[in-house]
């Protein structure tokens, strides 16, 4: 299971902010989520063996998640619904705030993935989406899972299974 313990959508607002486009409340809903360290989760992450881990940052969700199946010579099965966004960021989305360096990560990871027909172009310029302080993307057993889950939910933490690791297949990243 994949388990991610942030919302995305940092650089999307970061850019909205620059830009005067997004009201204040969710502003300071970013700058709170930002401020949030990663010490708690990664605390309760080292009661239990994982498989790997990585912090969301400059790469985006997609491209972090493509260096870990790289590194781990397997496959990812990323699901995109089930990533937590920041509020408001797919409104910002869909008006057109996309920061410069989601293209650059969607240019670098996009040959290794594949990507559902489905798949919404704003939902992939999301997972593209470079993070400031992001959260941790955690690998760990299933059978492992629901324990991870439950030490973080009464930590206060946020988290969400947002994938799967797979065997390797032709692609390292599959988007649904």
């Amino acid at each position: 299971m994949l388990i991610i313990t942030k919302p995305i959508g940092t650089g999307v607002v970061i850019s909205a902010k620059k830009n005067m486009l997004i009201n204040d409340d969710d502003y300071a809903e970013a700058v709170k989520n930002m401020k949030h360290l990663n010490k708690e989760a990664a605390e309760i992450m080292m009661k239990y063996s994982v498989n790997s881990v990585t912090d969301i940052t400059g790469f985006g969700l997609l491209g972090h998640t493509l260096k870990m199946a790289l590194g781990s010579n397997v496959s990812i099965e990323l699901y995109s619904e089930k990533v937590p966004v920041l509020k408001g960021v797919m409104e910002l989305i869909d008006m057109g705030v996309i920061p410069g360096a989601a293209f650059r990560n969607l240019e670098y990871a996009e040959k290794d993935c594949f990507f559902n027909d489905t798949l919404d172009y704003n939902r992939k310029m999301l997972l593209a989406d470079a993070q400031t302080s992001g959260g941790l993307l955690i690998s760990i057993e299933a059978e492992m899972a629901d324990s991870i889950i439950a030490d973080l939910k009464q930590a206060g933490e946020t988290y969400s299974i947002v994938g799967k690791v797979i065997d390797k297949a032709e692609k390292s990243v599959y988007v649904e």
